[in-house]
């Protein structure tokens, strides 16, 4: 059933909520919590956090759980200051894809675009204040040139929901494999309160689209070992 831009818009408020309430209490986060038990505690509050607002993330056209977007041993071998100014790059990136995709975009649609290129822009304030020196302000370019033949071929509003609904998706994938990779408790939690404000503007971006259950859950998504994976810092390196 497609979503009345009403409906949207009321969607997109909600989202906008969480995101605000997630950039208030981000640099809290990141400075309250420190290694010892704290860290274990921070930890388990993290996942619980996450399971909050994102325990099954839309990904692609399925959904699954957030355990099994958990990182492999390779994801271990980034820092913090990695895993930020990368997790900066993407969100540039995704900034910049919502600006290629917006004179497609219907009146009624264009805010909410604007609004959650708005969002993209602050979280990647967010992680550049991780990052400190390091963060280079920049989108990712290598996955901006993956991303421009998509892009080049969008020719209706459809095509651009479609392809923000997976950017956001890859973006919270990519984040739920760096979590368990992050040392500072704060970063972590941190980073927890921007994984459910991103799969909720895929979530939108679904309904928006006119998706339900049959696109949620084709042919037993949660039995499925074929996952959308997130992207990965070696294949899009920061310049």
């Amino acid at each position: 059933m497609q979503t009345s831009p009403k409906e949207l818009r009321q969607m997109a408020g909600d989202v906008d909520d969480m995101h605000r309430d997630a950039m208030r209490t981000f640099t809290d986060e990141i400075g309250e919590l420190h290694f010892g038990d704290e860290f274990k505690a921070g930890r388990r509050a993290f996942l619980k956090k996450a399971a909050v607002g994102g325990a099954v993330l839309t990904v692609g056209s399925a959904l699954v759980p957030i355990q099994s977007l958990l990182p492999g041993a390779g994801a271990q071998e980034l820092t913090d200051v990695d895993i930020a100014v990368f997790a900066e790059s993407v969100e540039l990136a995704a900034v910049e894809a919502y600006k290629a995709g917006a004179p497609l975009l219907s009146a009624e649609v264009l805010p909410i675009a604007e609004l959650f290129l708005g969002h993209h822009q602050e979280h990647a304030q967010a992680f550049a204040g991780i990052a400190g020196d390091a963060a280079t302000g920049a989108p990712n370019q290598a996955l901006i040139d993956a991303l421009t033949p998509t892009i080049s071929g969008l020719s209706d509003e459809a095509g651009v929901l479609a392809f923000a609904k997976d950017v956001e998706n890859q973006a919270v994938a990519t984040y739920a494999f760096a979590l368990t990779a992050l040392q500072d408790p704060g970063a972590a939690q941190g980073t927890a309160t921007i994984l459910p404000v991103e799969s909720a503007h895929a979530a939108a971006l679904s309904l928006a689209l006119g998706e339900g259950p049959d696109q949620w859950f084709p042919n037993g998504a949660f039995e499925s070992a074929d996952i959308a994976q997130g992207i990965n810092p070696a294949d899009f390196p920061v310049s």
